[in-house]
């Protein structure tokens, strides 16, 4: 890894700025990339810090499919190549889909799905240069089985899952890998832009005193991260209730019910 570039959407915190850090201490440069610039420029201080590798902060709204492929071209200005792709922003919603507003629904879909999309098909010729390279994309427990009230957060991390699991089949004999993530409850600050008819309660929980509690640091989950790229893992699944869920979907697949009157109740208020 050492002496590697890796780009990082959503860099500016939570998971972003926690495998951006892990990639550095490995001697990684690392383009900082997040809609917002303070914590784009925050994270590649700390970068820095670690150990004096090159860092560089990009400010890139990801839904944006000529500021990824403007992404792309600065990178490769500033850095001379780009070895791995990390399509880590992202944004969240929770709520009866009933309630969903048609414009929400376009920005999550936006922001999750263009995301990952604009980045790989932006990247994937500079990737296609290099000797070897890696593609994460970050997709979400709720992408293993769909969570009731969930359902449009869902709806875009499940076509992450499917596209990354068919992109990985088609890179097969490249030098390109791709690794899925797919992270439980963790302290990211999604919540703080989340949207849909349940969004006070997200933020209060991610808000509250024991969210360090119920909520893992993301840090581990950025670790697990760089292994896997360093093995070539078709995925990770992080974390206990990420784990659960994954045993849901094989064992009984579809059967969403029993969650969906849990759910239902904080709907309900």
């Amino acid at each position: 890894m050492n002496g590697r570039v890796a780009v990082v959407t959503g860099a500016g915190g939570g998971i972003g700025r926690e495998i951006a850090l892990a990639l550095s201490r490995r001697g990684v440069q690392v383009a900082c990339a997040d809609v917002r610039r303070e914590g784009a420029e925050e994270t590649a201080r700390l970068v820095r810090s670690t150990g004096g590798v090159l860092a560089s902060t990009h400010v890139v709204d990801v839904s944006s499919a000529e500021q990824v492929r403007g992404l792309a071209d600065a990178v490769v200005a500033e850095h001379g190549a780009c070895h791995v792709l990390v399509n880590n922003a992202g944004v969240t919603s929770a709520g009866s889909f009933e309630k969903e507003t048609l414009e929400d629904i376009h920005w999550i879909m936006d922001i999750n799905v263009w995301g990952v999309v604009h980045g790989c098909h932006a990247f994937l010729p500079v990737l296609r240069q290099q000797d070897e390279a890696h593609i994460v994309n970050m997709a979400s427990m709720v992408g293993l089985l769909g969570l009731p009230h969930n359902a449009v957060y869902a709806m875009t991390k499940g076509a992450v899952r499917s596209f990354s699991e068919a992109l990985r089949g088609e890179l097969v004999g490249s030098p390109i890998g791709l690794t899925t993530v797919f992270p439980g409850a963790h302290r990211t600050g999604i919540t703080e832009s989340a949207r849909g008819s349940q969004r006070a309660l997200l933020q209060d929980m991610g808000r509250h005193r024991m969210a360090s509690v119920m909520m893992r640091s993301p840090a581990k989950l950025a670790e697990q991260v760089v292994t896997a790229i360093e093995k070539d893992r078709a995925r990770v699944v992080a974390g206990v209730d990420a784990r659960v869920l994954d045993v849901w979907s094989r064992m009984a697949p579809g059967r969403t019910g029993p969650l969906g009157r849990i759910t239902g109740r904080a709907e309900r208020g």
